[in-house]
C-alpha cells in the first residue's frame, strides 16, 4: 500500500513540474543590442551588446525574466506559443525595449535579434 501511494505521489508530482509551460526543445534565443550606437547616421560602430534582463509575457502575464550574458546573448525554454518580449520596467527608463511579438513554434528555437533604445539621438 505504502508503495501505491509513493508511486501516485510521484506521478503528481511530476505532472506539477510542467506547470510552467516551459519544453525542453522550444523556447526563444539571441541576441540583445543597444541602438542606436551614435548620435548621427551613417554610424561605423558596431551596436554594443545590452547586458541586463527583460521579460516574456503570455496573456498579459509575466511567464519569465531573462538575464542576457556579457555578449548580449539568451535563452529561454518555452512552450509553443504566441509571446511578447519587453522591458522589465514599464515606465519608459532607458534602456528601453518596446514590446515584440514572437512565435515559439513545437521543435525549435525562435532566434530574434532585440534591439534596446539606448537614447543617443
Amino acid at each position: 500500500m505504502k508503495l501505491v501511494c509513493l508511486l501516485a505521489a510521484v506521478t503528481v508530482l511530476s505532472a506539477c513540474g510542467g506547470s510552467s509551460g516551459a519544453s525542453s526543445d522550444s523556447g526563444i534565443r539571441g541576441r540583445a543590442v543597444l541602438s542606436p550606437a551614435c548620435p548621427v547616421e551613417p554610424c561605423t560602430v558596431a551596436e554594443p551588446p545590452y547586458e541586463g534582463s527583460f521579460v516574456v509575457r503570455k496573456d498579459d502575464k509575466v511567464v519569465a525574466t531573462v538575464e542576457t550574458d556579457a555578449e548580449g546573448r539568451f535563452e529561454v525554454r518555452l512552450a509553443p506559443g504566441a509571446y511578447v518580449l519587453q522591458s522589465e520596467v514599464e515606465a519608459e527608463a532607458l534602456p528601453l525595449l518596446k514590446p515584440v511579438e514572437v512565435t515559439v513554434r513545437e521543435h525549435g528555437f525562435t532566434n530574434v535579434t532585440l534591439a534596446f533604445d539606448s537614447g543617443i539621438r
